[in-house]
């Protein structure tokens, strides 16, 4: 292993999990989260290979996806097309809660996930930070900027939603 690539697993395994919720946080559209992901820790990589010193990693981070998601949705706006690939989603959701086990029971992910992408981003992004990154409700309402009865609110809503939803589909087949 090179010296590079251990400081980078070194960095990354420190440093993921803030740049992963800064960018969540940010994100206009969570299908973008895992290439801006990439994208910024491929720059990390870059700036390695040159044998340079990172002071601060989160920030320099925090710093390189600000301009990932800058640039990212300058182009989107000049080129308005739209791609339709699905391959890439995915949602965890944990087993101690019945909606879960009705979700992954009667519905695919794919399914799921695009009941919420209809969801405004707030309600996406909630979903994304407990389901995925483990928050706490008061967490997600604290990065957000959003109070914690509304992240609370929309979460127990939707997932109530999801099971009318389901409950519906269960009867249909």
């Amino acid at each position: 292993m090179t010296k590079e690539s251990k400081d980078f697993d070194e960095i990354y395994s420190k440093t993921y999990h803030n740049v992963l919720k800064f960018i969540v946080c940010k994100c206009q559209n969570i299908d973008d989260v895992n290439d801006l992901v990439q994208e910024t820790y491929i720059e990390l990589y870059k700036k390695l290979l040159k044998d340079e010193e990172v002071e601060n990693e989160v920030s320099y981070l925090i710093g390189i996806a600000k301009n990932k998601l800058k640039k990212h949705y300058r182009f989107k706006s000049l080129f308005r097309t739209v791609s339709i690939n699905d391959e890439d989603k995915e949602i965890q959701i944990p087993s101690d809660v019945d909606i879960e086990k009705i979700v992954l029971k009667n519905m695919d992910i794919d399914t799921v996930w695009n009941l919420l992408k209809r969801k405004n981003i707030n309600i996406q992004r909630i979903f994304y930070l407990y389901y995925s990154l483990d928050l706490t409700i008061k967490e997600i309402a604290k990065y957000l900027n959003l109070s914690e009865s509304y992240v609370k609110n929309s979460l127990y809503r939707t997932l109530k939603e999801l099971q009318n939803v389901l409950r519906k589909d269960d009867k249909n087949v």
